[in-house]
């Protein structure tokens, strides 16, 4: 889940890294009573979830009340990403020397979480990483013992960090680590991280995305979480239905994958493209499964194709299951009697008295395979067909 600007900087003000004062405003008139209760320059930062803001004309600096909301009138009226202008961060504007980056995210390739540090801040770090790939420093972390002060004021030394400020800029980018920990998430970042002309160091801008697995262990979240418009319509429906449910680009793909486990999930998908396949969205039911959970998960993906007619079948996997297979089998006859779907279901089923889910889902009209490969390999295949016919 994407947090906002100005709702990760409260984060950040919480574990004690320095930000600019700031105030989120509504509309363009608040923006001007703002300025004027400041009574100094302003930046003007649009909140949207989505990237190149900064490119789209969405940050920019007032002199003056009137200035402020003028231009306020005018962001208010752009769209980035798709998304409407609804809220307008009214900060002051610093005195910067200097523009430093520093984050914490997730190394895939070492499965441990990565600072990184660059002395250039202020632009993109891709670009950065592109370009200059020398300029931005690495350092993985073992979760076990967590980041030591000697190895965060190593990365700040590579990373050209100025001497006279490394203290500082070590604490902020421990705390930015606590705040990864603590809160769960897939990356935090400052970008810029001020330094000012009078050597104060700030967090000019502020990224926190967090890991949706782990939202039902922070409540201070679950408000943001249930009117986030970044959530897609079934995405929502899927945390409301308590499974883990991820709608692909668009008209790209035609199958619903799905199955019990995260892992599994995954290499469900890198089995279907092996063989040519597009998966169009996969769902996660986790464990402790129940018909009604499976059920529930069938029905989604149902609702995903009824949305997006180029899903033309269900592919599904259920092994290694502490819920007898049975289990399984009802929730998704209960679908097929229910909701008489036109798309096929395929798929594989392998735990607890298999045999006997197996016979009641032949019985039924499903297409099951005795290993993931043949499963995978003949939903494939379907797709093709159809798309022959056409």
């Amino acid at each position: 889940m994407l947090l906002y600007e100005y709702e990760a900087k409260q984060i950040f003000k919480q574990f004690g890294i320095p930000t600019p004062m700031g105030q989120v405003a509504n509309n363009s008139e608040e923006v001007r009573k703002i300025v004027a209760e400041f009574k100094k320059p302003v930046m003007l930062k649009i909140q949207v979830l989505a990237g190149g803001r900064g490119k789209a004309g969405g940050v920019v600096s007032a002199e003056s009340p009137e200035e402020a909301e003028r231009k306020a009138s005018e962001l208010f009226s752009l769209e980035v990403g798709g998304s409407k202008v609804e809220k307008i961060l009214v900060e002051e504007k610093l005195d910067v020397a200097n523009e430093l980056y520093a984050s914490v995210t997730i190394d895939e390739a070492n499965s441990a979480p990565v600072l990184m540090a660059s002395s250039e801040g202020g632009v993109d770090i891709e670009e950065v990483a592109s370009r200059n790939p020398e300029k931005v420093i690495y350092k993985n972390v073992n979760v076990l013992h967590g980041v030591k002060g000697y190895e965060i004021l190593d990365l700040t030394k590579k990373a050209r960090f100025p001497m006279a400020l490394q203290r500082r800029t070590t604490d902020i980018i421990r705390k930015l680590y606590r705040i990864f920990r603590e809160k769960e998430c897939e990356l935090v970042e400052i970008n810029p991280l001020v330094i000012t002309s009078d050597g104060k160091v700030i967090a000019a801008d502020a990224r926190l995305n967090t890991v949706n697995y782990a939202l039902f262990r922070h409540p201070e979240f679950k408000e943001i979480q249930a009117t986030r418009a970044v959530v897609k319509p079934l995405e929502l429906e899927g945390q409301k239905r308590d499974v883990f449910f991820v709608e692909l680009e668009e008209d790209a793909g035609n199958i619903a994958v799905v199955g019990n486990g995260a892992g599994l999930v995954m290499s469900l998908l890198d089995s279907v493209a092996a063989v040519g396949g597009c998966p169009a969205c996969f769902l996660d039911t986790g464990g402790g499964l129940s018909t009604e959970r499976i059920k529930a998960s069938m029905e989604l993906l149902l609702m995903k194709a009824k949305r997006d007619p180029s899903v033309k079948v269900v592919f599904f996997a259920f092994t290694l299951m502490i819920s007898p297979a049975e289990v399984v089998a009802n929730g998704i006859i209960d679908v097929l009697t229910e909701k008489k779907p036109k798309i096929p279901f395929v798929g594989t089923i392998h735990g607890i008295k298999e045999e006997y889910a197996i016979g009641l889902l032949k019985k039924a009209g499903v297409l099951i395979y005795p290993s993931i490969e043949e499963a995978v390999t003949a939903a494939v295949e379907m797709t093709k067909v159809e798309t022959e016919v056409k």
